[in-house]
């Protein structure tokens, strides 16, 4: 963010609202839990079954070691936050072999002093809203996602957008979550299913409102492989406040991306800054290892 944006953003934070409610519905990771547990922010989204291109991403990122028996969280890796931002099924093939995946390495994680938080997409949810859904331990690890993650101040979801004010929303997001109703979440326009919001201007504007009243500055999503008007990568737009995650793993447009964020870098005042003076404050993972500049658009 620019210093007039940042101002911009305090002045509307200052009469920030109460914060959402515990719920396991949603992840919430307040800014002191951040500085003192972790030292890296990781995200991926749109991963979709692509099991062997998930590999090659978590073995370049060094979270993970390869083993006779498949990938493991590498023991030394402590203090890392990785978050899924939904749609780790349906595309490729390999949905289970990714979901047990997550399942086993966020375990490990967890004993290693990290953490793997993996979010539902549309495509988990229509998953789960089928009446002959599996209830081995494949879709009772689905079942158990939740819908969104605050981390920091910033909103980890699959879609992002909500059009509504946030406590009345999440509130109706709990209470269907609890229940194993996803007809709410199946809507085209939920916060696991909105294409295409962020071309507009004026819905831009509304989130940036409805974040900031939360404490928010910022929205991480995936959803849209051309997210952002930018196909086959991470991208981050122009004022600072929306980074998207899908690089069209699902269509094989890429090998995929992650999002690395130091958190000494980007945590500052208690907030997450997602760019300083107009340039990207995180960076891309490629599969080759490489760190990459985010496009700005």
């Amino acid at each position: 963010m620019t210093g007039g944006l940042l101002l911009a953003w305090a002045l509307v934070a200052a009469s920030a609202g109460p914060p959402l409610p515990a719920s396991p519905a949603w992840i919430s990771i307040s800014s002191e839990e951040l500085r003192d547990r972790y030292d890296t922010l990781w995200a991926v989204s749109d991963v979709h079954g692509r099991r062997e291109q998930l590999e090659t991403l978590l073995l370049a990122a060094g979270l993970a070691v390869r083993k006779p028996d498949g990938l493991e969280w590498k023991p030394a890796q402590a203090k890392q936050l990785l978050v899924v931002v939904g749609d780790s099924i349906r595309g490729g093939p390999d949905s289970r072999g990714v979901v047990m995946l997550w399942k086993k390495l966020q375990q490990q994680a967890q004993g290693a002093g990290s953490r793997v938080v993996v979010l539902l997409g549309n495509q988990e949810v229509r998953f789960l809203a089928h009446p002959l859904r599996g209830h081995d331990e494949y879709g009772q690890f689905i079942q158990a996602m939740p819908v969104a993650a605050l981390v920091g101040s910033w909103l980890f979801a699959h879609a992002g957008y909500f059009d509504a004010d946030a406590h009345d929303y999440f509130a109706r997001i709990g209470e269907s979550w609890m229940r194993g109703d996803y007809g709410f979440l199946l809507q085209p326009h939920s916060i696991l299913g909105y294409h295409r919001w962020w071309k507009s201007e004026r819905r831009r504007a509304k989130l940036k409102k409805r974040l900031a009243l939360l404490g928010l500055n910022g929205l991480v999503f995936g959803h849209d492989p051309d997210g952002l008007g930018a196909k086959a990568t991470i991208a981050m737009d122009a004022d600072g406040w929306f980074t998207k995650l899908d690089t069209g793993l699902k269509e094989n447009a890429s090998r995929g991306m992650m999002l690395r964020c130091e958190l000494s870098q980007v945590l500052r005042r208690g907030q997450l800054m997602m760019s300083d003076a107009g340039r990207p404050a995180c960076r891309a993972l490629a599969p080759d290892g490489s760190l990459r500049e985010i496009p700005v658009r």
